[in-house]
């Protein structure tokens, strides 16, 4: 079985190399692995749920991947809820409807690890391969 994601190294930044079965999958575990990095890890329960649609003219799945957790990233930000769960029910590359849930926090009192400023597209490419779909996703820090 492959690992949803893993936290990699990169030059005064920090990335994931996402990995899943299907491309749903793949965001999903994308944005559990954002979300991984901001909490150090750290299990935060699934109190809020909140529907998120993005609505797009996207180019590409990976530009579509990077406004969904752009989207995730400023949802965090302005309503400060940490994600822990995450349910993509509908993915074509101008639209991406989820249901994510979360744990509300204080922003200034928490231990929350890393802040994540954005998401870009540093070497960002979905491949295939004979597991499913793998990317790589730098973030600025």
């Amino acid at each position: 079985m492959i690992k949803p994601y893993e936290i990699i190294e990169h030059t005064a930044d920090v990335g994931i190399k996402a990995n899943g079965a299907t491309i749903k999958e793949l965001f999903e575990n994308a944005a559990k692995g954002m979300f991984g990095i901001i909490g150090g890890g750290k299990e935060y329960q699934e109190k809020i749920q909140k529907k998120i649609e993005i609505k797009k003219d996207a180019q590409s799945l990976e530009e579509l991947l990077v406004h969904w957790l752009s989207e995730l990233l400023y949802v965090f930000n302005k309503d400060q809820i940490v994600f822990s769960n995450f349910k993509i029910q509908e993915l074509k590359k101008n639209r991406l409807i989820s249901e994510s849930s979360g744990e509300k926090i204080d922003l200034t009192d928490t231990d929350l690890q890393t802040e994540i400023k954005a998401v870009t597209f540093h070497d960002l490419k979905i491949e295939k391969d004979k597991q499913g779909f793998a990317c790589t996703i730098i973030f600025d820090v």
